[in-house]
């Protein structure tokens, strides 16, 4: 089966995640958790 996922769920997720590697930068870095919340925005108003 092929799942069709709705583009605004993706970036709620990244958006969410984002903001979570903003809280802890130690995961990964502020960089990536601006870049995630910003592609979630664009996505999510897409």
């Amino acid at each position: 089966m092929v799942a069709k996922t709705d583009p605004r769920v993706i970036g709620i997720l990244a958006i969410i995640i984002g903001i979570l590697m903003i809280i802890y930068p130690y995961l990964v870095g502020y960089l990536v958790g601006i870049f995630l919340i910003v592609y979630g925005i664009l996505k999510f108003f897409e």
